[in-house]
Parts: C-alpha cells; sequence; structure tokens
C-alpha cells in the first residue's frame, strides 16, 4: 500500500485540528448568544459550527436548544434525530425526541424514544408521560392510567402525572374529580401553564363560560400572549355576546402581530363567523396610513368580500399611490366590483405586464373574459390562481364560472368539489357551490354539502345554522334533527374550529373536547 508522505500527513491533521477547533469556538459563540437570548445569531453560529464538524452530536443538541427557545419544534425534532444518529444513549436526546414526536406528531419515533429512555432509566417520568398521552390517542385508556400510576407512585406531586390522570378522569365523565386534583396542584403552589391550561380545559369542557372567561387573561399574560389561546380569549368573548370586548382582543392582537399573514387570516375567519364590522372607522383610517401591508391587504380583502368597497378601497389607497403591484391589483378588483370595468381592465392589465401570475388581477382579467364570451381565456387565468393560491376560494369560483359559460357543467361540479376538499370550512365558497347546486336541481348535494361544512366546524353556530335551514328547505325530518342537534351542540361549544388536517394539539396543552371523548369512546359524536 503507497503511503501518503509525512508532510501530507501533518497537513490534514492540522486541517482537522483547525476545523474542529473553529466548531468549538462557535458552538462557544452559540451557547452565549443563547443565553443572552440572540435566537437567531446563536442559531447561525451553532450551523457553522456544524459545518465545520458534522459529527458531534453536542453540536446537534445545542442546535435543538436553540431551535425549542424559538418555538419551531419541527426543526428541534430534527435536531435532536440527528444527534441521536451519533449518540443513541444520550438520555437528554430520547428525552427531547419523546416529547417533541409527540407535539409535532411524529407519535411512532416518540414512543420508540420513550421505550429505550425506560430501558436506560426505569424510572424516567417523562417517558411514561408520552406513552400515557399516545395511549390517549390510540384510545387506550387502561394503558395511559397505568402510566398514570407509575408516575404519581413514584412522586405523588409530579405535574405530568397530575395532568395525565386529570384529563384521563375528564374524558371518563368525572370532570368534578379532575378539576379538584388540578386545583389542589395549583394550591400547593405549582400554577403552572400546564395544569392552568388543564384547568381551562376542563372548564371548557363543563360549558363554564365565567371561570374560562376569569382564566384566560392571566394565562395568556403566562404564556406570552400565545396566538392560540389570543383566538380562542376573542372567540369566547364574541360567542358570549361581549362583542366590544372581544374586538379590542382582536385590535391589541393585530399590534402585537402585524405581520404575521397566517394569524391575520384567522382573525379574519374569526370575523366572518361573527363580526362584518370588526373595526372602527378611527381604526381603519390608522391601519390604512400606519399599518402593515399584511394588514391593509388582508383587511381591504375581507371588507371586498363583505361588500364594503369604500372601506376596502381606503386601506390600500397607500399601496395603490406607491404603486405597489399588490395594492393595484386588489385596486381592480375594487373598481371592478364597483362597477368601474373599464379602469379595473387597465389597471389589471398594467399589473399582469409586471406580474404574469398576480392572483387578483388574473381574477379581474378571467372575469373581463368572460364577460366577453371568452371562457378558455378565463379558464386559463382561473386554473392559475387555482394552482399558485389555492387557499383563494374565489380561483374556484371563477374556474367553474368559466366551465358553466361553456356548457360544461360537470368540470364545474368536479371544480367545485376540488375547492371544497382544499377549504372545507369556506362559507363563500360554500355559498357559490350551493347556488350551482340549485340552479342545476340537485338539492340532495346542497343538503350535504351545508352538513360537510357544519361538520368541519362542529363548534360553527352559523355553520350549523345554514344547515339547518338547507335541511328545512330541502331535506328531511332526520335531516332537520341532525341539524338542530348539531346546533345545540355548537352553541354550548367554546372551541376555536381548526381546519380539517390541522395536526391537533397533543400532550399537556392537548384539548379535551366532547369531540375527543366521543373518539376516545369508540364513537362519533359531532353530526351524529
Amino acid at each position: 500500500m503507497r503511503m501518503l508522505p509525512l508532510a501530507m500527513w501533518l497537513t490534514v491533521a492540522s486541517g482537522c485540528a483547525d476545523s474542529a477547533q473553529r466548531a468549538a469556538e462557535n458552538a462557544a459563540n452559540a451557547e452565549s448568544q443563547l443565553a443572552a437570548g440572540d435566537v437567531e445569531a446563536a442559531r447561525k453560529s451553532i450551523r457553522e459550527a456544524i459545518t465545520e464538524r458534522d459529527d458531534v452530536a453536542a453540536y446537534y443538541i445545542l442546535l435543538g436548544r436553540i431551535e425549542l427557545r424559538a418555538q419551531r419544534l419541527t426543526s428541534a425534532f430534527n435536531a435532536y434525530s440527528m444527534a441521536l444518529d451519533l449518540q443513541a444513549d444520550n438520555p437528554e436526546i430520547l428525552q427531547a425526541i419523546a416529547e417533541l414526536g409527540l407535539q409535532t406528531g411524529r407519535v411512532r419515533e416518540a414512543d420508540d424514544a420513550a421505550d429505550r429512555l425506560l430501558l436506560l432509566m426505569p424510572g424516567a417520568t417523562q417517558a411514561m408521560l408520552v406513552k400515557g398521552f399516545i395511549a390517549i390517542d390510540d384510545g387506550r385508556p387502561a394503558d395511559a392510567r397505568k402510566m398514570a400510576s407509575d408516575i404519581l407512585a413514584l412522586n405523588p406531586r409530579d405535574e405530568g402525572g397530575i395532568i395525565l390522570l386529570a384529563r384521563l378522569d375528564a374524558l371518563d365523565g368525572k370532570t368534578d374529580d379532575a378539576l379538584k386534583a388540578v386545583d389542589d396542584a395549583i394550591a400547593s403552589g405549582s400554577a403552572t401553564p400546564a395544569l392552568n391550561v388543564t384547568r381551562l380545559e376542563i372548564y371548557r369542557l363543563q360549558g363554564d363560560e365565567k371561570r374560562m372567561k376569569a382564566i384566560l387573561p392571566d394565562l395568556l399574560k403566562a404564556m406570552d400572549q400565545n396566538d392560540d389561546y389570543v383566538l380562542d380569549y376573542a372567540n369566547l368573548l364574541y360567542k358570549t355576546g361581549e362583542i366590544a370586548a372581544a374586538r379590542s382582543e382582536v385590535v391589541k392582537a393585530m399590534g402585537r402581530s402585524p405581520n404575521d399573514r397566517e394569524f391575520l387570516a384567522k382573525l379574519v375567519q374569526l370575523w366572518l363567523e361573527y363580526d362584518r364590522r370588526p373595526l372602527s372607522d378611527a381604526q381603519l383610517q390608522y391601519i390604512s396610513g400606519s399599518g402593515t401591508r399584511a394588514q391593509q391587504v388582508i383587511l381591504a380583502r375581507f371588507y371586498l368580500d363583505a361588500g364594503e368597497y369604500d372601506k376596502a378601497k381606503r386601506l390600500i389607497s397607500g399601496l395603490f399611490d406607491e404603486h405597489v403591484l399588490d395594492g393595484q391589483a386588489l385596486m381592480a378588483r375594487i373598481m371592478l366590483a364597483q362597477g368601474d370595468k373599464k379602469n379595473a381592465y387597465q389597471l389589471a392589465r398594467r399589473v399582469l405586464a409586471a406580474d404574469a401570475r398576480n392572483e387578483d388581477a388574473l381574477l379581474v382579467r378571467a372575469a373581463r373574459s368572460l364577460a366577453e364570451r371568452n371562457p378558455d381565456r378565463a379558464i386559463e387565468d382561473a386554473n392559475v390562481v387555482v394552482s399558485d393560491s389555492p387557499e383563494n376560494y374565489l380561483g374556484y369560483v371563477e374556474l367553474a364560472r368559466a366551465y358553466i359559460a361553456k356548457g360544461q357543467d360537470i368540470r364545474a361540479r368536479q371544480t367545485f368539489e376540488r375547492g371544497m376538499d382544499f377549504l372545507p370550512q369556506s362559507f363563500q365558497l360554500a355559498d357559490a357551490y350551493r347556488a350551482f347546486l340549485l340552479s342545476v336541481g340537485d338539492r340532495q348535494r346542497a343538503v350535504t354539502l351545508d352538513q360537510d361544512v357544519a361538520m368541519a366546524k362542529p363548534s360553527s353556530v352559523r355553520a350549523w345554522a345554514i344547515y339547518s335551514r338547507t335541511c328545512s328547505q330541502y331535506g328531511d325530518a332526520l335531516c332537520a334533527a341532525k341539524a338542530e342537534a348539531g346546533l345545540g351542540r355548537a352553541r354550548k361549544s367554546y372551541l376555536v374550529d381548526d381546519p380539517p388536517g390541522t395536526p391537533r394539539r397533543r400532550g399537556l396543552f392537548a384539548r379535551i373536547s366532547p369531540e375527543k371523548i366521543c373518539a376516545t369512546t369508540g364513537g362519533v359524536c359531532t353530526g351524529s
């Protein structure tokens, strides 16, 4: 075998040493930056360390801690998984994968990590807790209860064990026992967010709106105004008739998350349920002048859909004047809605010359094509909107209208069905589809369509009321009975309905809802 010259070996060794040194320095910097609260800098430093040395488990562990601090749970799970490949018997890694896997839906990996941790450390209560929550999800309450008992046998004051047992009691209908266990733990000085969330979920299960209102403000403070619970609180206020208080919470939330498009979209869904005029003229004026682009565009679309054209125009007037394409395209839609076709068409054409796939401008051009009896061009443009922006219900509506104009009702129906599969909670899309179904005489599908929407929004009084009305017009007595039963449950449900397919919360912060109880006991309650 040919040997490398000594000088070359020394060079390679020196390079390796230099790389290890640079990696260690970057990792040390990352630890210091994380301790100082500079998460972005810490992430950058530790990634540089990993670039230098990708075979050091400690670096991936540190990256996992950084991602945890940033609340990027999936990224944290991935970091710890890389660490596990390098160090399979590290208890911190196994515990992190067990807990994060549970929270991110990687249940198989969570269960496997918990088993491995229990082999290393038979008294690892966190691993038992993970297995207990997995057993609840799998419909194995006896196994979950055994885990709770084992945890509490090791430590009667273990928070996780108390919560696991309380949730099991609540699922069994013993809400008073569950609440007493949580209250006793809190009274002993353990007023943690997890215990308070469990208390909140028991109140929710009991339909106790007063105690929910009492606990949510303090819970929001303790959880740094967590978006999910902000929406939860605003929904509760709206549903119990405290409109002014709900609007106040929403405005404060918009101020805290001015550029969070996902959160703003969720607020719009809340307004579609409860409040078509959520903002005062003064608030609209402020957002028009000083709001973020995300606020202006999303709110303008909301008011445009509501037929409040002047408000929509006011919100994007600044973007329009600054020649921002999104503002100009949305202004074209507003002009079209107001009947100013000539200027709408001209403006949309200018936008598309700069951005050929702008969804609002394409919708205007598709409408023009239909007006000019050119459905093929409308189909082409609407297909782009559906492809690029599948969350925009208008793409499906415009595409279906084009197929109808061509006499292709079957394709129109397929388009609507495709849209409802992607947007099962959309009132606007369901309204358009229902109108089409009734125009072709398909009353049966009109009834099942509104049932589908109600099932996708089990806590929505509006959804069940629409279904009830459709049943009374086109359904039978059984249909009407189902709708009234669903409406009664919705009136007492204080949940914010997540879109179908949303990963559900698991573990210490999971919901305890009537739907969850029905699933756990093998039944299907909603809509039954």
